[in-house]
């Protein structure tokens, strides 16, 4: 039994969504019959799911469970709504438990058991003397011939829940509401059946007190009729009145503790041996404590446990080895069916390291699970994901908005031009996230939701803003005339280069044997030296002489500056296409000629560039003796073109003689000395304006430029 669905109306900060036929919930949240990760933004939500959770089901500590006037929806108007609704659907019952709920029943859709377990929540306005109030009660069944969940049932439904700041010393001490005796009274090695028999740590303090009486009783010193006893009961005989008639004159008894099982467990501790522990280790044992009821296979119920905050007091490596083995409890070879978690955390750290099925996504009032059956991925994104959200990628799930980049240049660089636009990232929330390469579109999917999921919910498509910077990766005319002069007898005349199209793409295909759907990926890609076209082509197969001479006549192409715009324009339509499927919330800007350090070697800024090259080349170079030379150098690079002085700029990146990493850090130094200057040109260089568009478009502005 679990905890399938939750519909909330009017609590917290969720209200109702109306439309013409009823009254929709403000929020439905579905959950994965084993575990769930609530991740989000700070008010989000995830406090308000748990609790409404704990208000409609219980918790088996007997938390104090009131509605109060802040938990009624305020809408933007100002006037506090006056009822609230919470609709827990329970699924997978067992037969037995079918039978405990029998009269409340329904069916799903499959025609599956199903419990629906509802609260409902009205202010009474002041009357006849009598305060304002609030009115709660707890039904089950369907809506419309529902009635009070009591006595088993109610208890069976009850759930475990740890919240963030607890103080694990006084839980695990002993007293008359402790935490531990709730635990152990709760587990089946303390219930006692039969009443008649006593248990067996009954019988241990029993024991234990005989002996303890005897021990006060026994004489000590010479006198034989000094006891500890005898002395007290002089004392008493002094201090109480005297006995009259029948009355029992006054006795003391030395105990350990009653012999009851109740007292006995009230006055139990739990520590980690006898050394003092910190916070961190008394929270783990703890949790332990907590779950030892989830280690009976026959507990009835849905055997939930929430948790709030799990990272609190728990440093990054416990963080992790807890939630790994809670995942594998209930999804590993140790499965336990009956068994349900529902967890909140704003740790990047086990974010990423929770499988993206089991994440809940909370983002502007709307739960986003993650599910296979909810978003748009299938099941090689699954995989791909599951091996590469890594901590510094799962920022993604905090944020108000997302910017995915390929490379550790865009990564350094895109802070610094978005604080030069007035448009800092981190006070609007966005989050930059590095791949390392071109796989945009398996990240970005996790931001689409499926059709199912849109039949559902046609109003939930995820509005988080997601920018996608990439670079278009076609190289300039300058690019193959620096070939030329470098390596003659490498490379063909001038006018060669092979490049496979939609139109030649099948014959070279069946000259290398193998289906074109491998190497569609190629098409358009320009190669300027045979050598590298053939390099290219044997990693897919291998192809003689005959077959290669062949392709070269079908893939021999006329270099020139029209041959690199048409290149760049089926690139960019490559791209446009491959990202037009994505939904609207998602918007691609690319680098219209080649790389991102390209585009800014041929904007006003390029200079600032070139200066941050040559400063790491020159290093070493006393900072006068450098600045001699780099203004040599800049009067160079006056005498060129704008595209012969932006490939001359950028030239040292792309013979990896300086690091793309280096060279962009050193830029955003420069860049914030000349902070005046760079902004007017950020602001209005067109080279620039994807990288405007990008930021304008996960920060609310007004972007010149996107393409969806």
């Amino acid at each position: 039994m679990y905890l399938k669905e939750l519909r909330i109306w009017n609590f917290r900060k969720y209200g109702t969504i109306i439309n013409e036929d009823n009254s929709l919930p403000g929020t439905t949240v579905h959950f994965h019959p084993t575990f769930n990760l609530l991740i989000g933004e700070n008010d989000s939500g995830k406090t308000a799911i748990i609790d409404a959770i704990k208000l409609t089901l219980g918790t088996t500590s007997d938390d104090n469970l009131r509605i109060t006037d802040e938990d009624f929806f305020v809408p933007k108007e100002g006037e506090s709504t006056t009822e609230l609704k919470i609709e827990c659907f329970l699924s997978g019952l067992s037969k037995e438990e079918a039978g405990i709920f029998f009269e409340w029943l329904t069916f799903d859709h499959e025609g599956k058991y199903e419990l629906q377990v509802r609260l409902f929540a009205k202010k009474k306005a002041a009357e006849a003397g009598i305060a304002e109030r609030i009115d709660k009660y707890i039904k089950a069944g369907p809506e419309v011939s529902s009635t009070r969940l009591e006595g088993l049932a109610r208890e069976i439904l009850r759930t475990t829940y740890l919240k963030p700041l607890r103080n694990a010393e006084i839980e695990l001490q002993p007293g008359i509401r402790s935490r531990l005796a709730q635990i152990l009274r709760s587990h089946p090695a303390f219930i006692v059946k039969d009443r008649t028999v006593k248990h067996e740590l009954e019988l241990t303090f029993e024991e234990a007190n005989n002996r303890v009486e005897a021990f006060f009783d026994k004489p000590y010193g010479t006198d034989q009729d000094k006891t500890i006893q005898v002395q007290l009961l002089r004392y008493l005989e002094e201090f109480f009145n005297k006995p009259v008639g029948e009355e029992a004159k006054p006795k003391s008894l030395f105990k350990i503790t009653s012999v009851k099982l109740n007292e006995i467990l009230r006055r139990l501790s739990l520590l980690l041996e006898e050394v003092p522990s910190g916070l961190g280790s008394l929270n783990l044992l703890f949790i332990a404590a907590e779950l030892l009821l989830h280690d009976d296979d026959l507990a009835m119920g849905p055997n939930l446990t929430l948790i709030e905050e799990i990272e609190a007091h728990l440093h990054p490596q416990a963080q992790l080895r807890l939630i790994k083995y809670l995942q594998e409890k209930v999804t590993g070879e140790t499965e336990s069916l009956g068994s349900q978690f529902i967890l909140s955390t704003h740790s990047t750290t086990l974010a990423a390291s929770t499988q993206l099925k089991h994440i809940i996504l909370l983002y502007d009032g709307i739960a986003y699970p993650m599910g296979s059956e909810h978003t748009d991925l299938d099941s090689e994104d699954y995989e791909f994901l599951e091996r590469f959200l890594d901590a510094t990628k799962s920022n993604l799930f905090f944020a108000k908005g997302v910017i995915f980049v390929e490379g550790d240049a865009e990564n350094l660089l895109l802070p610094t031009l978005a604080n030069l636009m007035d448009r800092p990232l981190h006070k609007f929330g966005v989050s930059i996230v590095n791949i390392g390469n071109t796989a945009f579109k398996r990240y970005v999917k996790i931001y689409s939701r499926s059709a199912a999921w849109l039949e559902s919910y046609p109003d939930t498509k995820m509005k988080m803003p997601v920018s996608v910077v990439t670079d278009l990766d076609v190289r300039p005319l300058q690019y193959y005339l620096d070939k030329k002069k470098k390596s003659d007898d490498e490379l063909p005349a001038l006018k060669d280069i092979y490049i496979i199209d939609e139109e030649n793409i099948d014959q070279v295909a069946d000259q290398m044997k193998i289906e074109s759907t491998q190497i569609t990926h190629l098409i358009n890609q320009a190669f300027g030296t045979k050598s590298s076209f053939r390099e290219e082509l044997q990693s897919y197969a291998k192809v003689g002489v005959a077959a290669f001479t062949k392709i070269i006549e079908l893939t021999t192409k006329t270099l020139s500056a029209e041959t690199i715009d048409s290149l760049r324009t089926h690139k960019a339509q490559k791209l446009i296409d491959n990202y037009g499927t994505m939904q609207g919330n998602i918007n691609l800007y690319y680098a219209e000629k080649w790389t991102l350090e390209y585009e800014i070697a041929l904007s006003d800024l390029g200079i600032m560039l070139a200066e941050a090259i040559f400063t790491i080349q020159h290093k070493d170079l006393e900072s006068a003796e450098r600045e001699e030379k780099f203004k040599a150098h800049k009067e160079s690079l006056g005498s060129l073109s704008v595209e012969e002085r932006a490939y001359k700029i950028y030239r040292p990146l792309l013979k990896k003689n300086v690091s793309k990493a280096a060279a962009a850090q050193y830029l955003a130094v420069i860049l914030q000395k000349n902070s005046a200057e760079a902004q007017r040109v950020l602001l209005t260089d067109g080279n620039l304006r994807y990288l405007r568009d990008a930021i304008y478009n996960v920060t609310g502005g007004a972007p010149e430029n996107a393409t969806t």
